[in-house]
């Protein structure tokens, strides 16, 4: 029972840390290196941003964003989207039948994008981001990869506790430097 009593406090005490520097309209999320990030992702791909439709969840509990994503290069796990060159990413949020939810600091994908994702399984075959917004670099026209980090406050584990991160600096960089940098990180031949 003690032992309980004291997981609990714990637990509330982190809870409250975590409240006191966080903006009211931010999520809170693990800072992530790209090693982390693409260690923890079952796909990385190179995509093009297809159509996207919102419906309310299987258990009618949320509202869920479906975006079909054309893979263009695969980077890591190519094979476990079954070779299917379009694969569906699920986001909680979305405007359906007049209401409206929002993860803050989840990414925004545009139809007709290009983007690198860091992705993991879901059911029935869709895929969600690995890490919200830090899980997308968006490719502008002149082949230079950013991630928008908008809407995340970032904390980073030290030791059993975690404690605020600072966002790292504006992470811009050629588009094919970040991919050939994943392939080396995943392994891949």
């Amino acid at each position: 029972m003690k032992r309980s009593v004291n997981a609990v406090l714990s637990l509330s005490a982190a809870a409250a840390l975590l409240c006191l520097g966080a903006p009211a309209d931010a999520t809170t999320a693990v800072l992530l290196s790209r090693e982390e990030l693409v260690r923890k992702s079952a796909t990385v791909a190179r995509v093009t941003v297809g159509k996207s439709y919102t419906t309310e969840s299987e258990d009618g509990r949320s509202i869920v964003t479906r975006t079909e994503l054309t893979v263009t290069q695969p980077l890591k796990g190519g094979a476990d989207n079954g070779g299917r060159k379009v694969i569906v990413l699920e986001q909680i949020g979305g405007t359906y039948n007049g209401k409206t939810q929002r993860v803050l600091g989840d990414a925004s994908l545009s139809q007709g994008e290009d983007a690198v994702v860091f992705l993991r399984p879901g059911d029935k075959g869709r895929w969600h981001f690995t890490a919200l917004a830090l899980s997308v670099y968006h490719v502008d026209t002149k082949g230079l990869a950013r991630r928008s980090l908008e809407g995340l406050h970032l904390v980073r584990r030290n030791g059993g506790a975690l404690v605020p991160a600072q966002a790292p600096a504006e992470e811009i960089e050629p588009v094919e430097s970040l991919m050939t940098d994943v392939v080396r990180l995943a392994g891949v031949k």
